[in-house]
């Protein structure tokens, strides 16, 4: 007889923002299980690997961590989905997975899962895959920070990218649904709501696009976040809602500049320019009050020169953003980009060096004012005896000192490690609002 009573469940996920939403759901949809949810290396019933395949280190960690579960649970039922499951469906077999369901298949996940555990999928629980992974979680409450995916796939085609390929055209999810589950999410207790999409800024599901969710969502009451987002994407209209309900809509983008080469803009398929880039940073930071930008850059893109990788050395050190993700170039399958004349490997590997020295060296820089002030903490766990959270600006902060999660509190900075505020708590801002309904202290 199938195990049901006791079942251990383990969920790995890998990648974006928009994979940890599905797997939330996917564990929401499962409640007819009653698992309880362990380490991969604990033990476990059933594990669930949500893969990705942005870079070809992301799919090599995919293929660890089916190695990794298959060793530690020889028994296990092992299902792996998600975009390297999307692009290599007969490998992730070969390593050990028992099902492989790729990402136009997510929708099938609740179904396979249960029957495999002798109940039956209940059809309300699997819905059409359109759009997937929104809403379905169940109203988990045991959350500080909540994602809501509104949008799903991208239709932009840049030529070093195979997101496309691998989460399809772009859908939009109806603003009314979103609202919904984001009027149920507060009410259960969750404090900050985070929009996540693969391409959020095209988002088209509200007459006035993704500006006009935010404001919605902001007059509701809930404090808002956005997750990345493209430049081209982002107007006037937007920096006007986040200028008007800073600090609940937080001050803070995260704009992906990939290269300030307008050559390599062209080639890439990137639909701005550095000017239009320029003009957008200098206007958030004047009109938001408090903006943070973060960014991504890649190193060593096909026929990158000396010069153009020293152009985007300059144009970082101009904007000054508080965090920059460098990646390091890797063709991808199936893409314009692996086709073009390649900057050599070692080269690309300096670049990146040269670039994540210079993205340490401005967060440090942009931290300093804040040793010794005061700043705003929304408190979302504890380990051990610290408190950890975000502030608005979106900087991690551990604290000592008396807190509860979900209060928002007044921190004071006493020093800095990587990317991470350290300090303790001055005082308490606002508790939450509606309560938490969690077991944390």
């Amino acid at each position: 007889m199938p195990l049901v009573e006791g079942l251990r469940l383990a969920v790995r996920t890998l990648g974006c923002k928009v994979n940890q939403v599905e797997s939330d759901a996917l564990v929401g949809l499962l409640g007819a299980l009653n698992p309880k949810v362990v380490p991969v290396e604990a033990g476990a019933d059933l594990v669930v690997i949500n893969t990705c395949a942005v870079t070809t280190g992301a799919e090599a960690d995919a293929r660890k961590e089916v190695r990794r579960a298959r060793r530690a649970n020889p028994e296990a039922f092992i299902v792996v989905t998600g975009c390297y499951a999307e692009l290599a469906p007969e490998q992730v077999a070969e390593l050990g997975a028992d099902v492989v369901v790729p990402n136009r298949r997510k929708a099938e996940l609740p179904g396979i899962i249960l029957q495999r555990f002798g109940l039956p999928a209940d059809p309300l629980t699997t819905p059409p895959n359109a759009f997937w992974g929104a809403g379905e979680r169940g109203l988990l409450n045991d959350y500080v920070r909540a994602f809501v995916k509104v949008q799903d796939g991208c239709n932009a085609g840049c030529a070093y990218c195979i997101i496309p390929r691998l989460r399809g055209r772009e859908r939009h999810r109806p603003y009314q649904e979103a609202l919904r589950e984001a009027e149920a999410l507060l009410a259960a207790g969750v404090q900050e709501i985070v929009l996540t999409g693969i391409r959020l800024g095209s988002y088209r599901g509200h007459p006035r696009g993704i500006a006009g969710l935010v404001e919605a969502l902001a007059q509701m009451g809930a404090r808002v976040r956005l997750s990345s987002i493209e430049p081209e994407d982002t107007g006037e209209e937007l920096l006007q809602v986040l200028h008007r309900y800073a600090p609940q809509v937080r001050p803070h983008l995260h704009l992906s500049l990939q290269t300030a080469s307008d050559r390599l803009l062209a080639l890439m398929g990137r639909r701005y320019s550095k000017a239009y880039y320029r003009a957008l940073v200098e206007r958030a930071y004047a009109l938001v009050p408090g903006f943070a930008l973060t960014t991504d850059v890649i190193a060593g893109l096909p026929t990158e020169t000396e010069a153009e990788h020293r152009e985007t050395l300059a144009f970082l050190e101009e904007l000054r953003p508080s965090r920059v993700h460098v990646f390091t170039y890797t063709p991808r399958p199936k893409t314009r980009a692996a086709s073009m004349p390649q900057v050599p490997v070692e080269v690309r590997k300096r670049r990146n060096q040269e670039l994540t020295a210079l993205a340490r060296r401005l967060a440090e820089e942009r931290v300093r004012p804040l040793l010794g002030g005061r700043v705003e903490v929304l408190v979302e766990s504890f380990r051990g005896d610290r408190a950890y959270g975000h502030t608005p600006d979106y900087y991690e902060a551990e604290l000592v000192g008396a807190a509860r999660v979900g209060q928002t509190v007044w921190a004071r900075v006493e020093g800095v490690s990587g990317y991470t505020l350290r300090g303790f708590v001055e005082g308490l801002k606002e508790e939450p609002y509606p309560p938490l309904r969690l077991s944390a202290r």
